[in-house]
């Protein structure tokens, strides 16, 4: 309908098989049969007159327009039809009546609407075709809703722009890594050079704090982008929440008052704490804008544990300790009909360019692979509240990235006069990663591909160590290089590094046999703790 109806080429009333000609039935035996194929039609079918008045409405065309038959008959066509496009149709139909000719092609679906008895708009695809009975000439339009088809060609155009998102973020995250790794690896040397400058080890605190959070950017990218999993360890929940606070503090308009609820002896969880970062961040931005610049945003945390009638209650909740971490907001809230689609990929009830719909569905996404789950509370006008439940951890947390103080620095591995080879083709990372292995008590060599570290190996086999190599490298990459050493020494200890750590990744260093794998960008610290393990580890 839209503009107007399709057809599909010329129709001709001749062409028409009138009810008397079906084979072996009667007229009104033919006129029963072709009454119940219209009546069980998937597709809605309408006939109209001259004057463009229903005369046929089967029970998908019921459906499809939230209108009975009762209804419909009788009624102009142009009820169906949005008002923009009502002039253009009439033309439309007028003319194909004259001439039986219509110019409109199939698959120009963008000026194809009809509307529904609640005045909803959707897009369609139709044909039309005429039969004249008794000098008068009967319109019958078959059309069909493309709402989901439409909704799916637009999801399949954005998965394929997030592939090509995902695709990007892996070659932008290999870069960055790059530029990062040096930076981060630098940093113990210079503490040792600065070890009596108290201004200048302030500095370098500043230059690995920075690093360190660009590091977590780049991870968190690809967490949206590729679905990284990353590391679940034991967690301070209430540190993350603090920060995210505080972020909202210095972010967001005056106007938006933010309070902050954690209590001191919140539990922890087995967590990805640049992930429980993301999700507050997405749940925080979600709140704002539902405040349409002012209003409460409220963080809130606490230890809850949950019994076997909240479970029953919550299908993907277990009785146990957990804790619940909530962002609420006293914005225009969700409508009833949107609360069950808020989760959904590409669902947004933001203008278009203001929201891609994949906020909460990366946060649901996260939560579930956490074992958590999301309650979602909300009345319009009144605000929302989401609260996020993760199974506490009441193990001890793994020790806190820090920096040393210069006394503690030898409490770091130290070498023994080992040589280890570095195989990496970005030069600073060959570069920064050398001389901190050197000033721990190592001796290096270095190459820059693959064809390299095979050349220098076989001159110095049985008197390298430990090769540190990189997965990704132009030629060779670090795989092929791995399993052409381990032909040449079965016993020599690998080491990994990319800054693309997938689970295909690390299944394919499992195969070749590695000791260890470094996330790229790694510090000085990684660095040394993983060689370390490595040379101890039976060969």
């Amino acid at each position: 309908m839209g503009r107007s109806l399709h057809d599909r080429g010329v129709t001709d009333s001749r062409r028409v098989r009138k009810p008397d000609h079906v084979p072996g039935a009667t007229a009104d035996e033919s006129e029963t049969l072709l009454a119940g194929i219209v009546g069980s039609a998937m597709d809605a079918i309408i006939t109209i007159d001259e004057g463009q008045r229903v005369l046929v409405f089967n029970a998908a065309a019921e459906k499809t327009f939230g209108t009975s038959a009762e209804e419909a008959i009788g009624q102009p066509l142009d009820r169906f039809i949005p008002t923009r496009f009502r002039a253009a149709h009439s033309v439309h139909v007028r003319n194909f009546g004259e001439t039986n000719v219509t110019r409109r092609a199939m698959g120009r679906l963008n000026s194809l609407f009809g509307v529904r008895s609640n005045g909803e708009e959707f897009p369609i695809e139709a044909s039309i075709s005429q039969v004249e009975i008794r000098g008068k000439k009967l319109f019958t339009v078959i059309l069909r809703d493309i709402t989901e088809k439409r909704r799916a060609e637009a999801q399949l155009l954005r998965s394929q722009r997030l592939e090509s998102v995902g695709t990007l973020a892996g070659g932008l995250a290999h870069d960055l890594n790059n530029i990062l790794a040096p930076i981060m690896v630098s940093v113990r040397l210079l503490e040792r050079k600065l070890a009596k400058d108290p201004e200048g080890l302030e500095c370098v605190a500043m230059l690995e704090q920075l690093a360190a959070r660009g590091a977590n950017i780049v991870r968190q990218v690809l967490s949206f982008a590729r679905g990284v999993e990353g590391d679940r360890v034991p967690t301070e929940l209430k540190h993350i929440v603090r920060e995210v606070s505080g972020i909202l503090h210095e972010t967001l308009p005056r106007s938006i008052t933010v309070i902050e609820e954690v209590p001191s002896d919140l539990w922890m969880a087995r967590a990805d704490a640049t992930q429980i970062h993301q999700i507050l961040m997405n749940l925080s931005v979600n709140a704002r804008d539902a405040m349409s610049g002012s209003g409460t945003l409220t963080l809130s945390a606490q230890n809850v544990t949950l019994d076997q009638h909240f479970a029953q209650m919550h299908p993907e909740a277990h009785p146990g300790k957990y804790v619940s971490i909530s962002v609420a907001d006293t914005g225009i809230g969700i409508d009833p009909e949107h609360i069950d689609r808020i989760f959904d990929p590409f669902f947004t009830t933001k203008a278009h360019g203001e929201g891609t719909g994949l906020g909460l569905s990366t946060t649901l996404g996260i939560v579930r692979a956490h074992e958590g789950f999301i309650n979602v509370y909300s009345e319009p006008g009144r605000g929302t509240r989401f609260t996020v439940y993760l199974p506490a951890c009441l193990e001890e947390a793994s020790p806190e990235s820090r920096r040393p103080a210069p006394e503690e620095l030898s409490a770091l591995p130290m070498g023994q006069g080992e040589l280890v080879m570095v195989v990496d083709d970005e030069a600073n990372i060959r570069e920064m990663t050398s001389r901190t292995l050197a000033a721990f008590g190592y001796k290096v060599l270095t190459a820059e591909d693959g064809t390299g570290a095979v050349s220098l190996f076989a001159q110095h086999q049985g008197e390298i160590a430990a090769v540190l190599l990189d997965m990704m490298m132009p030629f060779m990459d670090g795989a092929v290089t791995a399993r052409a050493l381990r032909r040449m020494d079965p016993h020599v200890r690998l080491i990994g590094s990319s800054g693309l750590v997938d689970k295909r990744k690390l299944d394919e260093a499992h195969e070749v046999g590695f000791s260890g794998f470094l996330p790229k960008p790694y510090t000085a610290d990684d660095l040394l703790k993983v060689l370390s393990r490595a040379l101890k580890a039976p060969s």
